[in-house]
């Protein structure tokens, strides 16, 4: 059984992964304990949130999966992480949301000009606001969006928000939804942003770094774990197999 936010086992590896991930990242680590035996933790939540209880507050992760260049940028620059990463060429695609009922959309502003209630990530905390921001501002919409918006911690919440019916309309990730049947999307974004990708690797001198090492190896080698990830929504550059 894989842990996760729990008390912590000193015995095992603790990964802190983006929020994006949680579901999937679980069912990798399930897939890892069956064909080797081994068995991580993990912690989950915004990416830039993480990144900043390891670097600032001495967080006793091991490793890390995080989406965008900021999370790994602040480790980089504390001297927890150097460039090894594992999970190369993973990314995503940021959509807008809404219940099921609603209207498909054909652009940001549309979207603005309904006036909805809508939520998106903090780009102070989460890359998925970071995202959200650079797409409205392309399209010279942020000033109006960012007076109104609700703030979430992490395209999770983000998530709920709108599904609870505390926001119309909501801007996350691809993989959030994919299967969801309380909400659905309603665009996928084209406006411009930087391209959605995950960073994992260890930290630098953690007790079971290389542990998480190679509970990321694994993740990105195995055709098994590679295709979780394919099949709610996840994109690789490189080609996965069809395994089933």
């Amino acid at each position: 059984m894989v842990a996760c936010d729990s008390g912590g086992n000193s015995d095992l590896p603790l990964i802190f992964v983006a929020a994006s991930l949680s579901d999937v990242v679980v069912e990798a680590a399930d897939v890892y304990e069956a064909e080797t035996g081994n068995r991580v933790e993990f912690s989950f939540g915004g990416s830039i949130m993480l990144a900043n209880q390891i670097a600032e507050l001495g967080a006793p992760a091991d490793g890390f999966i995080f989406v965008g260049d900021n999370p790994v940028l602040i480790l980089r620059e504390a001297g927890f992480y150097f460039d090894d990463n594992f999970l190369l060429g993973l990314g995503n695609k940021l959509v807008a949301i809404a219940p099921s009922d609603q209207a498909a959309l054909t652009s940001l502003r549309e979207l603005v000009d309904e006036g909805p209630r809508l939520v998106i990530g903090d780009p102070s905390m989460a890359p998925v606001g970071v995202f959200t921001k650079e797409a409205f501002e392309s399209a010279a919409l942020w000033e109006d969006v960012s007076r109104d918006a609700i703030f979430a911690l992490d395209t999770r919440a983000a998530t709920a928000a709108v599904q609870s019916g505390n926001a119309d309309y909501g801007i996350v990730y691809k993989t959030d939804v994919i299967s969801s049947e309380s909400v659905s999307i309603v665009y996928e974004i084209e406006e411009t942003y930087s391209a959605i990708e995950y960073a994992g690797g260890k930290i630098e001198d953690a007790v079971h770094s290389e542990a998480a090492a190679e509970f990321l190896s694994f993740v990105a080698s195995s055709p098994k774990t590679r295709n979780l990830f394919v099949r709610v929504g996840f994109t690789f550059e490189t080609p996965v197999t069809n395994e089933p």
